[in-house]
């Protein structure tokens, strides 16, 4: 398994948690362990990404807030990767550093 970044971690988290998940299913829809979910937990509910409901299990839910953060997040990841994760932006930008002039100078 490689590492995901946090960002990506945060997203699955709210991907998982959008319907509502107990903590059992988060970890493992999440491919996490507890230890790591117990590090991103607080911080998301501090920005107000989820909220919790106390029942015998946690019971996680992602807010409005949430799926906002999912819709940027998705967003910027299909401008700098495009749907075949081939670095669209990042390509753009190398080519148009090649060129003699600028793209706008023609």
């Amino acid at each position: 398994m490689t590492e995901k970044k946090e960002f990506d971690v945060v997203a699955d988290i709210l991907r998982v948690a959008a319907l509502g998940s107990k903590e059992s299913e988060l970890i493992v829809g999440c491919d996490l362990d507890h230890s790591s979910l117990e590090k991103y937990m607080p911080v998301m509910m501090i920005l107000k990404l989820v909220s919790v409901k106390k029942e015998s299990e946690n019971f996680y839910r992602t807010t409005i807030k949430g799926l906002e953060f999912l819709r940027f997040y998705h967003g910027l990841r299909w401008l700098l990767w495009g749907k075949d994760l081939d670095y669209v932006l990042i390509n753009i930008m190398n080519k148009l550093k090649k060129e003699k002039k600028p793209y706008y100078v023609r």
